[in-house]
């Protein structure tokens, strides 16, 4: 059974009179009939009319879920039934009315709640969308619910730790995002590319492209998984932005003394700081039963003073921000990997450390070098983790090392880079060799590195042609079989040694041969 219902809007007009012209919805008859009216009392010839661009279609049939259609015309209403009943009788019926009635914002919000909390990057991805929905007018997804739903199914959301909002604006807006508001089966690829160029305009391309990857992403799950199902998937035909942002940063001459330098120094600083908000503990307390402001800000004050300089002499220096440094350096381990390394992933005695959870979905092992023991000793076990560092404290550090140390656009993803750069170089090991010390799950990620092991390959080639030596322009050869051919060309790639008892010259002069005959030469007798 179908059936088709006029849904266009209604037109109130008077001729000549253009300034009196009224739109209503579909639903608004008495409305209609209260202008008409009131045009009628004041002696116009109001006429009411139709826009004929809006039909409800509706289809239920037994077996089929109902389905709820709005077209523009009413022979697209009428070619619409024809076509969903031929297609339900051949069995090739696909619902696409499930499309047309959730919008992309719908999408995003849903793909907050389902999918990001799988992701090991949940805090960045729904950063992201949530910007993107307040861009486009829409509400911000609270977290902290979608975050207690789903901790018992996934616990990594344990470590996540919701930052408080400052109302300061961080991420730089968009006004292209207003098609996030359409209809998921309205969205078009133009909307999309809209959205690309005016983006560019305001961020680089590399963070364009990541947040294409999250669009692209939404829809595939809303297509594949999700059955909203639509003609053409909005992100097929979509023109990226090109980009390199491949960085190639090494650590210039004396940069890595200057760094650790600074390193000892903001040590020492947060150990004294440390130790300054302990020995306030009781400041803090006698300063609270205080009766007025004043005495409470002048009492600490004063102990704030005494206290600091206590921490000064009686602090205990703890390299934390030295040994980070370092076990970057040594391992090559990726910054999320050494916060989140635990103290029991760590043999000291077996100099590893276990990484149950990479970028790439896969556990490995770290090799600590005896220096690095000899650093991670020195640190206390007051947590779980093995640096009590958070991100913005260690972006917030690291800021202020580089200033320190007069050290220029240089990341902490950089010192990976130097670590693998570094094991490279030494020449003693394979691209496979380099390929488990850095964790890379596809080698080709390596081939940047692969210069960097030239100095091995000189090595095998110095070890592969030792043995090929000239005597006075002649070739020597070695007791053995060899083929006329290989005599004839003095230029192949024949193995040769120096002439040994028994061993005979070979003229450069022999004519050619056919390869298939061979002369066995043997070793006359002394």
């Amino acid at each position: 059974m179908a059936s088709i219902d006029n849904r266009s809007r209604f037109i109130v007009r008077v001729q000549n009179r253009d300034d009196l012209e009224r739109t209503f919805p579909y639903s608004n008859t008495n409305k209609v009939t209260q202008y008409v009216d009131d045009l009628k009392r004041q002696g116009f010839k109001p006429r009411v009319e139709r826009a004929n661009d809006a039909y409800a279609v509706c289809i239920r049939r037994k077996g089929y879920p109902e389905l709820n259609r709005t077209v523009g015309s009413l022979p697209e209403a009428e070619a619409l039934i024809k076509q969903i009943e031929a297609e339900r009788a051949r069995g090739l019926f696909i619902d696409y009315s499930k499309a047309h009635k959730e919008t992309f914002a719908d999408c995003v919000v849903r793909y907050i709640r389902e999918e990001c909390v799988r992701h090991k990057g949940f805090e960045m991805e729904t950063y992201k969308l949530n910007g993107m929905l307040e861009d486009a007018g829409c509400a911000r997804v609270d977290l902290a619910p979608v975050i207690a739903a789903n901790l018992a199914t996934y616990p990594h959301l344990e470590n996540i730790k919701l930052r408080t909002p400052t109302g300061i604006q961080v991420r730089k807006g968009s006004s292209a995002l207003a098609w996030l508001n359409l209809p998921f089966a309205q969205v078009k690829t133009t909307d999309i590319e809209a959205f690309i160029r005016e983006r560019l305009e305001e961020v680089q391309p590399a963070t364009v492209d990541r947040e294409l990857d999250l669009l692209s992403a939404i829809c595939r799950v809303a297509i594949r998984t999700w059955d909203l199902h639509i003609a053409k998937n909005p992100m097929d035909g979509v023109r990226r932005p090109k980009y390199f942002n491949e960085r190639d940063r090494r650590l210039k001459a004396g940069e890595e003394a200057r760094l650790l330098a600074c390193a000892r120094d903001e040590d020492r600083l947060r150990s004294i700081e440390r130790l300054t908000e302990a020995l306030m503990t009781g400041a803090r307390e006698v300063a609270a039963r205080l009766p007025t402001v004043y005495q409470r800000k002048a009492h600490i004050k004063a102990a704030l003073a005494n206290c600091r300089a206590q921490a000064e002499t009686d602090h205990t220096h703890v390299p934390e921000l030295e040994t980070f440094v370092q076990f970057q350096l040594m391992t090559a381990a990726r910054r999320g990997e050494t916060l989140n390394l635990t103290w029991a992933h760590v043999d000291l005695d077996a100099q590893t450390a276990f990484l149950p959870l990479t970028k790439n979905g896969r556990s490995r092992t770290l090799p600590l070098r005896a220096e690095l023991v000899d650093l991670l000793s020195t640190l206390p076990r007051h947590s779980d983790y093995v640096f009590n560092l958070t991100v913005d404290d260690l972006e917030n550090s690291w800021t202020r090392l580089c200033a320190r140390a007069g050290i220029e656009d240089l990341h902490i993803h950089d010192l990976r880079h130097e670590a693998i750069s570094r094991v490279a170089e030494t020449g003693q090991f394979t691209l496979i060799d380099l390929q488990a010390f850095s964790g890379h799950r596809d080698v080709r990620m390596l081939l940047r590195y692969a210069h960097l092991c030239a100095s091995r390959l000189a090595a095998k080639l110095d070890d592969a042609f030792r043995a090929g030596l000239a005597h006075k322009g002649r070739r020597r050869t070695v007791a053995g079989s060899i083929s006329l051919a290989e005599l004839a060309n003095p230029q192949s790639d024949m193995p040769t040694a120096e002439l040994t008892d028994g061993a005979q010259e070979v003229p450069d002069h022999l004519p050619p041969a056919p390869a298939s005959n061979v002369i066995q030469l043997r070793r006359r007798a002394a």
